[in-house]
């Protein structure tokens, strides 16, 4: 697992084999986090368009995480995020 980009009090977008994960930060006054799988076909369209694609994608969740609920993913209780995100920031 490893940082693949972010943007700062935003979201971090996260890369694991072939699997990619998005976390966005939502809320105003109580903040909450919204973590989601990439599908096949946003991954495809990461990697078309860039980070343009995930600054649009990371937008619709914050305005509207209720409609991705179901797409929630546990990913951050399956790896050590502390230490992938600490890597991460030292080396940027």
């Amino acid at each position: 697992m490893f940082v693949v980009d972010e943007e700062n009090w935003s979201w971090l977008l996260f890369q694991h084999q072939n699997d990619m994960y998005l976390s966005v930060l939502c809320g105003g006054v109580a903040m909450f986090n919204v973590d989601i799988q990439l599908t096949q076909t946003e991954i495809a369209s990461y990697r078309s368009f860039g980070r343009g694609f995930i600054v649009e994608l990371a937008k619709s969740i914050a305005f509207n995480p209720g409609a991705y609920a179901r797409r929630k993913s546990n990913f951050r209780t399956e790896f050590d995020l502390a230490t992938v995100i600490e890597v991460w920031r030292e080396s940027n």
